[in-house]
């Protein structure tokens, strides 16, 4: 099964609308994290090669093709194998795989190598990002999607010891978040050079709050976290790239330091955690609001209330422009492939008309 669509893509198209330079009846779309089972459903094959990453793209309707590339994290994913096989096991409240300082110290990390600019361990990946951007058709880039500098961090070292540390041993943070932010950085800057101008926009995930407020304080993510994300946008900037940040959760205690370093859309808006409008109105021309088709319908609803559900938010979030609507997190295997093919078709059912430049929310730097 796939979206009964007939899609020509436009990437000039979708950084216009990110961009908040113009809008149109019919908005671009977007999504990331396309689960294998559904990637491979869309392609009625085994979803395999470069060349199948960026089909899968062309007949979901999208302007771009997500390239991620993620550090060697062997410790962390060994652990948490361990973990599944545990009863009972809570990354949150249970010991990390670095339990302190000195254990830290004592040893080099996975991550290391990368930190200090050897990129071995992620050639293969590198290899891959590349042919894919070979694959691209006309009027289509790369989204290079990179992710977690926190959450990675947290995850080492466990939440609640974490969140511990980060007032009685800030220095044992700051080195942790440190090293991953230069393993982050020297990668993204490896597809950069492999890409060139086949890169056209950059994904930035990191989860940093829940359904009612931050999972820290706004202060440590302004001291800890937004000087590295700041420091990969200006990589992005160096090339005419903008950088969409993706967090679940209620963000607005942050909103203002996202738009000061630079951040230019906000995915994916959980219906219950933020209001789209509210952020309109709070927060004018600063963002580009992406997402907000809400996961549980997707998973659980029908392929007409998924219709509704689209129209809904077209209708109310895009009437000044500035919205691109997708799925309120990534599209894992639980949501129906026929309600994701029924919100693909939706959104290109769309009259495909500008809307009045008269009439759009300008970008505002204020």
């Amino acid at each position: 099964m796939r979206p009964d669509i007939n899609h020509e893509p436009d990437f000039n198209r979708f950084l216009d609308t990110l961009l908040l330079r113009k809008a149109w009846t019919r908005p671009p779309q977007f999504d990331f994290h396309i689960d294998i089972t559904h990637r491979s459903e869309i392609l009625g094959r085994p979803c395999v090669s470069p060349a199948d990453e960026v089909e899968v793209f062309r007949l979901c309707g999208y302007d771009y093709v997500q390239a991620k590339l993620y550090p060697p994290m062997t410790e962390l994913y060994e652990h948490q194998d361990r973990q599944r096989l545990a009863a009972g096991a809570d990354t949150h409240s249970g010991a990390g795989v670095m339990p302190d300082y000195d254990t830290y110290k004592a040893r080099r990390w996975s991550w290391h190598d990368m930190a200090e600019g050897k990129l071995d361990a992620i050639s293969d990946t590198l290899d891959f990002i590349e042919q894919m951007a070979e694959a691209t058709p006309p009027n289509t880039k790369l989204l290079v999607h990179i992710a977690d500098i926190f959450t990675f961090s947290w995850e080492m070292i466990g939440f609640d010891a974490f969140c511990f540390a980060s007032i009685e041993q800030p220095e044992w943070i700051e080195d942790v978040m440190g090293s991953l932010a230069a393993a982050i950085e020297n990668a993204f800057q490896a597809i950069l050079e492999r890409v060139g101008d086949r890169a056209g926009a950059v994904l930035y995930s990191d989860d940093i709050a829940y359904t009612e407020g931050l999972m820290l304080s706004p202060d440590f993510f302004r001291e800890n976290l937004f000087p590295h994300i700041a420091r990969l946008i200006n990589r992005a900037k160096a090339r005419n790239l903008p950088l969409i940040y993706h967090s679940d959760g209620k963000l607005y205690d942050v909103f203002d330091d996202l738009a000061a370093i630079g951040v230019k859309g906000i995915q994916p808006l959980e219906p219950k955690s933020m209001d789209p409008l509210e952020i309109q109105k709070g927060w004018p021309g600063r963002f580009c609001l992406l997402g907000n088709i809400d996961l549980d319908l997707m998973a659980r609803g029908t392929p007409d209330q998924v219709e509704a559900a689209v129209r809904n938010r077209i209708d109310t979030l895009n009437t000044h422009g500035g919205y691109i609507p997708g799925i309120s997190n990534t599209v894992p295997d639980y949501v129906r492939i026929e309600n994701y093919c029924r919100m693909i078709e939706t959104i290109k059912s769309y009259p495909d008309e500008p809307i009045p430049e008269n009439t759009l929310v300008k970008a505002s730097s204020a």
